[in-house]
């Protein structure tokens, strides 16, 4: 059932869930040799930046190639939750239909050819500035903050979440 939602999704290899992926240091060389835009993070750990140039649709054309550890170990929140079968593949398939739907109306809303990462850093530096928005930065603070809060949610686990968690409400007696 894994790659059934991996070939339906492609979100992660797309830069919807992540702006880049860590690899392995004995990995650099090789993914650079193969066309990934490699670089090192804040803390100094080597990673590629996303979308990977691979990703054809959700497919990855290098899957019977030598490619990054991380790209046949990572599983995203959804698909572990379907293995576990807290949910069930058509729920699944559900969330994955959502989280593009959401994708593409925040794509719709940035200057073309602009990734998500860049999407994201944009999104930090409107939402500093709430009350000076025109109307159409406000709709992509929205939808941005909407997806951000959905891919947390459904898709990185709140481990591994974009924006801060929210607070919880009263807990009954």
């Amino acid at each position: 059932m894994a790659s059934r939602l991996c070939l339906a999704c492609g979100l992660c290899c797309n830069g919807t869930v992540y702006g880049y992926a860590i690899i392995r240091e004995d990995e650099v060389e090789e993914a650079a040799r193969i066309g990934m835009n490699t670089m090192r993070t804040m803390d100094k750990s080597p990673a590629f930046l996303m979308a990977c140039n691979w990703l054809d649709g959700a497919a990855c054309t290098r899957y019977t190639q030598w490619r990054p550890s991380i790209c046949g170990d990572y599983f995203c929140r959804v698909q572990k939750r379907a293995e576990k079968q807290d949910l069930t593949e058509e729920q699944a398939f559900a969330r994955i239909a959502n989280a593009r739907r959401m994708a593409e109306e925040v794509k719709a809303l940035l200057p073309d050819g602009m990734p998500m990462s860049q999407a994201r850093h944009e999104f930090r530096r409107l939402a500093g500035m709430h009350p000076n928005l025109t109307p159409e930065e406000s709709r992509f603070v929205v939808k941005m903050f909407t997806l951000e809060r959905y891919l947390d949610a459904e898709f990185r686990g709140a481990d591994h979440g974009h924006l801060p968690a929210g607070k919880e409400g009263p807990k009954e007696a």
